[in-house]
């Protein structure tokens, strides 16, 4: 009858550690990206010339991702998330030659939506570890003002054509209870983007130009992750 007992409860424990990715449950959490900022002062001297050209400045980004999914089977989740960030910077220049200063400003926020599948392995009461994958297709803008002491100035409008990228991730879901777990990843994206500039000087003629490229990066990131349990249990 003892060793009944005890392999009851520790049966009860096991199922409550690991309830939380059995099928029919939902998980809901947020992540945190990349955060900087960054504060840099230069000066650039050249042999043909005395003089200096100086330029100091700052930028600050940040990501929030938040995240649903259900799990349609144990362990595997599938659902959407969504990465905003944020990007702004400005900068001084100026030199020893010239009385002339100028100042430029930049900011652009986006917007990335799309699917994703979680799959949770191996682990314990503690926690488990998963891979992820995701593709998501980005909306963004932005606007960066120039201008200089004399007067002229020039504004560039930033407008998306269409940008996507696709990755896979690996983590770690450390449960500080059955229900709450914080996270941690490492992921390989690659994406593909096409921007149309238009370029507004104060006096003059502006223009406009088009950029597609390619990149491949490693996203970094650590949140917070919720999982309800399914109605039965």
């Amino acid at each position: 009858m003892k060793k009944s007992l005890i392999v009851i409860v520790c049966s009860f424990c096991m199922l409550s550690a690991f309830s939380q990715t059995k099928k029919g449950d939902k998980m809901v959490g947020v992540g945190f990206g990349s955060v900087s900022y960054t504060n840099s002062d230069s000066k650039t001297s050249y042999s043909n010339t005395p003089t200096v050209y100086n330029s100091d400045g700052s930028s600050f980004s940040i990501s929030v991702n938040p995240n649903v999914a259900w799990f349609v089977r144990d362990n595997l989740a599938i659902g959407g998330g969504i990465s905003v960030s944020f990007y702004s910077s400005k900068s001084n220049s100026s030199n020893t030659g010239s009385t002339t200063t100028s100042e430029s400003k930049s900011t652009q926020p986006s917007v990335y939506i799309g699917p994703l599948a979680r799959y949770y392995f191996g682990g314990s009461s503690k926690g488990m570890p998963f891979a992820q994958v995701n593709i998501q297709y980005g909306i963004y803008g932005g606007k960066s003002e120039s201008k200089t002491s004399t007067g002229a100035s020039s504004e560039t409008t930033t407008k998306p054509k269409g940008d996507w990228n696709a990755g896979l991730s690996f983590g770690y879901e450390h449960f500080i209870t059955p229900n709450v777990g914080f996270y941690g990843s490492i992921g390989f994206n690659y994406g593909k983007s096409k921007t149309l500039y238009e370029y507004r000087p104060s006096t003059g003629t502006g223009y406009d130009y088009t950029s597609e490229y390619s990149r491949f990066y490693i996203p970094v990131n650590v949140g917070l992750q919720v999982h309800i349990l399914g109605e039965k249990k």
